[in-house]
């Protein structure tokens, strides 16, 4: 009794891709609080100021990180206002719901699900410091990036 074994010699694998690009771009780029009581939030929601973040890629999910503002005496980015600290959130509903970002340049992801070629509207929240050095115009740059969900 012998064996016989039949196999072939080539066989097939099915394979799929998807091309991602992450790409983001904001319109118009810029706030302007404003002259704001110490203490104080104000946002830009409903004022003309909401940025359009547009996903100009594949599906993502939405970030946002802010430096210090500075100018005069640093004011550190916290996640509550204090003597020169502020306080910045970001909200992706028109202001209804707000996320605290938690600290300077670390990313909050402001949304999960940034479809791809879509537009968002972000508004940004600032919480004044309690108390302050001194009494000049802060700057603070915000980044929006894209990742792979």
């Amino acid at each position: 009794g012998g064996y016989s074994a039949l196999a072939q010699d080539t066989d097939t694998v099915t394979a799929t891709v998807t091309a991602t690009n992450l790409a983001v771009s904001v319109t118009d780029g810029s706030i302007a609080f404003g002259s704001v009581a110490l203490n104080t939030a104000t946002s830009t929601a409903g004022t003309g100021q909401t940025q359009t973040v547009t996903n100009d890629g594949s599906n993502a999910t939405l970030n946002v990180k802010s430096t210090d503002a500075t100018n005069g005496t640093t004011w550190t980015l916290g996640t509550s206002p204090g003597s020169d600290i502020f306080k910045l959130e970001v909200s992706t509903t028109t202001g209804t719901t707000y996320g605290t970002l938690q600290a300077t340049d670390v990313y909050l992801t402001a949304s999960s699900t940034f479809t791809s070629l879509t537009s968002q509207a972000v508004d940004f929240r600032f919480t004044t410091a309690t108390a302050s050095t001194d009494f000049v115009q802060k700057s603070l740059t915000i980044t929006v990036q894209v990742t792979t969900p």
